[in-house]
């Protein structure tokens, strides 16, 4: 049997609130093509009419009546770098998701916008060239890339937009021969499969998109022959105008979100510092033992991995091996480091409740103000918090996504929860692992 070669790819569902949508100009929109369904009330069309219920969730379902097969999302094409100049300070603070005018600027806290998150909630999307069709921003991996970092990185080349990830939303799968097809009808497969991850994301301000810039790295502008639009739509129109089923698809999922409150759940990253010496080989004190080379290694690497989230406060331990892992990604992006004494081994051994405590005041000030935060801390803490995480879980599969054995998480990496306020607390609706690549 012929084994079957997988291209992966990443991108994302990127929103804003604006005070009054402007309809879309038709000149950017696919020439001599009607868009999808436009005399059917899809479900994100529905969704506009009606304020959210949790209750509307569990009956919406995609658009029954869309005759198309599973078609394929496809990438941008990969950027040279030698035609395309990277992303500068400078242009960054040109950054689209900053320049509305001044009448259009609202909240974009999604708790100012609980009476009616549809009021003004707009989608990014792109009028790609060479299709002729509109698409998700998305595109591939490069070598030795995450698909954090890919999903990031490609949003900001076709759109322009710096943004923070967010919760996943879900992954599709095709064969390379359906690339840029309307319909996969009569196309012979290639026996070659991409698969596309996508997640929910937010535009960055210009200070947070400048701080990030350097721990993330550089982004390519995309070739003015690959994407002639960027297309802000409401979800309506956009479930219209998407032209491939599976992105319909994806529209509605996000839909569903945004009724039962998911959708713009913000990121709260638990790191475990780097490898640190041995106890045995430190002669020290223990709070000042240091990470060790390829301790410090991954913890350079894994600064490339928080910055697709775009943490905007940073808490750690104070001991040496939290503060250094975290201080990377500080350094690097000028951001200042809150040092919590709580979160230590000695004060978690001292009083396990305290401690808690303090990592339960980081999380909730991180959904109810809708700013990402990061927080470094030791295998003994990170092992004592586990099972409240599990209590904050809003169904069971997320719960068996909690590391349940020790060490928990290997040293250097991270978690990411995606957290929405609630009337009882913080609560978590995603949880997605992170890791460093070091090579």
């Amino acid at each position: 049997m012929t084994d079957i070669h997988v291209i992966h790819a990443s991108g994302g569902i990127v929103y804003r609130w604006v005070k009054s949508h402007e309809p879309v100009d038709s000149h950017s929109l696919p020439k001599n093509k009607q868009p999808k369904h436009a005399n059917q009330t899809p479900d994100a069309a529905e969704s506009q009419q009606t304020p959210p219920s949790p209750a509307d969730t569990a009956n919406s379902t995609p658009d029954a009546s869309d005759s198309d097969t599973a078609n394929p999302t496809s990438d941008s094409e990969s950027k040279d770098p030698a035609q395309s100049a990277p992303t500068t300070s400078a242009e960054i603070s040109t950054n689209p998701a900053d320049t509305l005018d001044s009448t259009q600027r609202v909240s974009q806290n999604p708790a100012d916008h609980l009476d009616d998150p549809f009021d003004g909630l707009e989608l990014c999307v792109v009028h790609r060239t060479k299709y002729d069709d509109i698409s998700w921003p998305k595109g591939k991996l490069e070598p030795n890339e995450s698909l954090f970092h890919a999903g990031v990185r490609e949003i900001g080349e076709e759109t322009g937009i710096h943004v923070g990830l967010q919760a996943h939303v879900t992954a599709t799968e095709y064969d390379l021969a359906y690339e840029g097809k309307g319909s996969t009808k009569g196309v012979k497969p290639r026996g070659i499969r991409k698969t596309v991850d996508y997640w929910i994301a937010h535009p960055l301000s210009n200070d947070d998109a400048a701080a990030r810039q350097r721990p993330f790295g550089p982004v390519y502008h995309a070739d003015e022959n690959e994407i002639s639009d960027v297309l802000w739509m409401t979800p309506r129109e956009a479930r219209q105008w998407l032209t491939r089923k599976c992105d319909r698809e994806l529209a509605d999922e996000f839909v569903r979100r945004v009724k039962n409150g998911t959708a713009f759940a913000t990121t709260f990253l638990l790191v475990r510092h780097g490898k640190a010496e041995s106890r045995k080989s430190w002669g020290g004190p223990d709070g000042l033992r240091p990470l060790m080379p390829r301790g410090a290694a991954a913890a350079y690497a894994l600064s490339r991995e928080i910055a697709c989230f775009a943490p905007v406060d940073l808490y750690t331990s104070p001991w040496k091996r939290c503060a250094d892992t975290i201080g990377i990604y500080a350094m690097q992006s000028g951001q200042q480091v809150i040092e919590e004494p709580r979160l230590t081994e000695d004060a978690f051994a001292a009083d396990e409740n305290a401690a808690w405590q303090a990592l339960y005041d980081e999380m909730t000030h991180c959904a109810t103000t809708a700013r990402p935060a990061a927080v470094c801390m030791h295998r003994p803490v990170i092992g004592g918090m586990l099972d409240h995480l599990r209590q904050m879980c809003t169904d069971e599969a997320l719960v068996k996504l909690i590391p349940k054995n020790n060490p928990y998480m290997p040293t250097g990496h991270a978690i990411a929860l995606s957290l929405v306020a609630t009337k009882d607390g913080p609560r978590i609706v995603d949880i997605q692992k992170v890791s460093p690549i070091v090579y």
